[in-house]
């Protein structure tokens, strides 16, 4: 499945020409990654996405495996700028809300990052993937706690916090099994339609 790419933010173009190259090379390899699967995924598929031979690709990375800890640690970045803004807001159903419509928007806006994040963390080495874990469970902390407020507040239906956190994300991580990225419908649009639709399941009317 095709994934919709977007250029990560470059901070006020306080980058150089070969960061914003890998930049570029990172997300066009999480496209190909998304389409392919990741152990099914070569340095020279890659090399010919990015129109670099393959010597020229290992200037930029020292591998697949760079690679995709690179994808995964941005794809981090984009949930954890979600998690500290979400964490401002007083309201814990607002939170919510907001927790699952921007998970949304960067999921189908991401460059397919978050999906490989969700899908392929085993193909890194132990430790990167204990340092992820550490990053994800924070997330998850995060919306495991709003939904306990909302419950202390009567306001959560007769869900166990824990398991419904779970299921939220896996509803959102399997958004790109069906997304088409040459649709009519915007990433707002299908936040819009996922929030509710959780957001219904989850609280009391």
């Amino acid at each position: 499945m095709a994934v919709q790419a977007t250029k990560p933010d470059t901070k006020n173009g306080n980058t150089t020409p070969a960061e914003d190259r890998t930049a570029e090379i990172c997300l066009t390899a999480a496209q190909v990654i998304c389409e392919k699967g990741y152990d099914a995924t070569s340095m020279n598929d890659i090399a010919a996405a990015v129109k670099l031979t393959k010597a020229g690709l290992y200037y930029y990375t020292s591998g697949k495996q760079d690679l995709l800890y690179r994808i995964i640690d941005y794809a981090m970045g984009l949930i954890e700028e979600i998690s500290h803004e979400c964490e401002q807001i007083n309201d814990p159903e607002e939170r919510l809300k907001q927790i699952i419509h921007r998970h949304v928007i960067t999921t189908v806006d991401g460059g397919g990052s978050i999906t490989i994040l969700a899908n392929e963390m085993n193909a890194l080495s132990p430790e990167q993937r204990e340092e992820i874990r550490v990053r994800k469970r924070s997330f998850l902390a995060l919306t495991r706690e709003t939904l306990f407020e909302l419950q202390e507040a009567g306001r959560l239906n007769d869900l166990i916090p824990e398991i419904a956190a779970l299921n939220i994300f896996a509803t959102i991580h399997g958004i790109p099994r069906w997304y088409n990225s040459d649709g009519d419908m915007p990433s707002t649009d299908i936040a819009d339609q996922i929030s509710r639709f959780l957001l219904n399941a989850l609280l009391k009317c």
